[in-house]
């Protein structure tokens, strides 16, 4: 009799693979604010159905607004700044050309009256008062190109300033569209806890939701069954909240690695080996997709399951 007991659960191995060692989950999507301040309303109630883009809570907007009013007005005075120093630069160019027309014509003069005084047809005052006005227009010529280039320079300056500021009140108008928080993702909100007054912030989730879009199973398999279970193949979902009913699923995927010390189950799972002080086979994480539920709102995270996969 043992013999064939033996036998027999030997075999079965080879038939199906079963486990009790299942739950059902999905995916929790914490909402963090993308700005700081006090929430003015809550738009939702705990375990309430949720679809992507529902205003979940706002966030005092009064400060937000005024500076969205600061940055769109020192926007506008940093763009009104540019004609006028567009104006300026178109002045000083003006002054550049007469500076140069100037110093051309006491370059021609001085040209025209050294030899004339080094013949003495002129006086040597005359040759010297020459020399001067060429020397003076020289220096009003460089003048005007040093007043046009700090011109060019203060332009160039304030165009920056411009575009800091267009980019400040984009800023600042993002932050205000921010203090609404909307749902990313469809489900239900779960053990909501702000209210009205709460300060939130950037560095902590305010509100998480159930994701109604990634409900799957998840059944711990005895490492004899692996070579057996291979993506695609059918199973049978037992859930424990339903029982009674078997439920169509798909295996997506068999977990190709787990951690064999608890701590690390941000990276890899860690099953335990032990129930009850009892040394079990490792067991690996199977992934199962529902294809058939007794409803998405009749889903429940973290339900226990029953898993039957038959070869």
């Amino acid at each position: 009799m043992l013999a064939a007991a033996s036998f027999a659960w030997w075999i079965s191995g080879y038939l199906f693979a079963y486990t009790d060692d299942a739950y059902l989950t999905s995916d929790i999507v914490s909402i963090t604010p993308e700005v700081m301040g006090p929430i003015e309303a809550v738009h939702v109630t705990d375990n309430e159905w949720v679809a992507r883009g529902t205003i979940l809570f706002t966030i005092d907007p009064v400060p937000f607004r005024l500076a969205v009013e600061q940055a769109r007005a020192e926007e506008a005075r940093s763009q009104a700044q540019l004609p006028v120093d567009r104006a300026q630069l178109q002045v000083l160019g003006a002054q550049k050309q007469s500076a140069d027309a100037a110093a051309r014509f006491a370059a021609s003069n001085l040209r025209r009256d050294t030899p004339l005084g080094q013949s003495g047809t002129i006086s040597i005052q005359a040759l010297d008062q020459t020399r001067t006005t060429e020397e003076q227009s020289v220096a009003q010529q460089h003048a005007a190109e040093a007043a046009m280039q700090k011109a060019k320079e203060t332009l160039s300056v304030d165009k920056a300033a411009a575009t800091s500021a267009h980019a400040a009140r984009l800023l600042a108008e993002w932050r205000l569209s921010r203090t609404k928080v909307v749902a990313p993702v469809d489900g239900y909100v779960t053990h909501l806890a702000v209210q009205s007054g709460d300060m939130v912030s950037t560095s902590q989730a305010a509100v998480a939701i159930v994701d109604g879009n990634a409900w799957r199973v998840v059944a711990n398999y005895k490492e004899y069954y692996l070579r057996h279970l291979r993506p695609g193949g059918l199973a049978w979902i037992w859930l424990d909240s339903h029982p009674w009913h078997l439920y169509r699923a798909r295996i997506q995927g068999i977990a190709h690695g787990i951690s064999r010390q608890p701590g690390s189950e941000a990276l890899v799972p860690y099953v335990s080996p032990t129930v009850n002080w009892i040394r079990l086979e490792r067991r690996i994480p199977v992934r199962f997709t529902l294809l058939d539920s007794p409803g998405g709102d009749q889903l429940f995270m973290g339900a226990d399951a029953r898993v039957l996969v038959i070869y």
